[in-house]
């Protein structure tokens, strides 16, 4: 994993977290009512949790909510609606803040983001899991978490991982659809087709829910050593982001 700065800090970014102590949260809460059962372990629950919203529709790549809050997403979820990666994402993050289990979107761009045209970049989500003191990626929309050797791995060790050749097992969550989904490149394999994807990670600085712009949101993005800064998306608008190789700036290990 040294394709990165895993020594020292470079920004220090000052990450803005939510609170489960909010009416919206609580609203969106109670229209979920999601059956938790008797699971103890907080990683199970977000296992049940993440599940639900992986389950609540199918994937749309070009249909987009009213709004894009967790709340407006559920509800128009529940009306039939199908939605992007990045309405799996922002629904269970919610959705993960509203069981008091922090969590944060994490954008992933492909080393060409600047000028492909298309699909240059998918959306997964991390929760800080208590149990293995780490945050955890999991992909909503396809309904996996990696792992190697039995623990859970944050994206950034995924695509460390995969670098390295090392053996990779995609985890399914509760009523993983992966298994339907044939559209991970030509060779169907989820493991190539995100590989792509892992050449630039970025998550928000200010994880609440208030900024429903998400395009201009500030986002802070790790960025490997010998990798150049992206400015733009698709050539469609600039990136408001805050860059670094430190993975010690874009994994922070402070009581949330």
């Amino acid at each position: 994993m040294s394709n990165y700065n895993t020594e020292t800090y470079e920004i220090k970014p000052q990450f803005k977290y939510s609170v489960a102590v909010n009416s919206s949260l609580s609203r969106l809460k109670q229209l979920a009512d999601i059956d938790i059962g008797s699971e103890t372990s907080e990683f199970h629950k977000a296992k049940a949790i993440i599940g639900y919203a992986h389950q609540l529709f199918t994937h749309d790549g070009d249909n987009e909510p009213s709004s894009a809050d967790p709340l407006t997403i559920l509800r128009e979820a529940k009306a039939g609606q199908s939605f992007r990666c990045v309405e799996y994402s922002t629904l269970a993050v919610g959705l993960l803040w509203a069981h008091e289990i922090p969590a944060r979107t994490i954008g992933l761009k492909t080393s060409d983001v600047e000028t492909r045209q298309f699909e240059a970049g998918h959306v997964v989500i991390e929760f800080w899991s208590k149990d293995y003191k780490k945050w955890v990626m999991c992909d909503v929309q396809t309904g996996i978490m990696p792992t190697h050797n039995e623990v859970p791995l944050s994206a950034y060790e995924l695509a460390s991982y995969l670098q390295a050749h090392e053996s990779i097992v995609f985890m399914p969550i509760n009523r993983s659809k992966l298994k339907q989904d044939t559209g991970f490149g030509d060779n169907g394999s989820y493991e190539e087709w995100i590989k792509e994807y892992l050449c630039f990670i970025d998550t928000p600085l200010d994880m609440t829910f208030d900024n429903k712009d998400r395009r201009n949101q500030q986002i802070v993005m790790l960025v490997p050593n010998d990798g150049k800064y992206p400015r733009s998306f698709q050539g469609l608008f600039d990136m408001n982001a805050l860059y670094t190789h430190s993975v010690k700036d874009f994994y922070p290990y402070q009581h949330i």
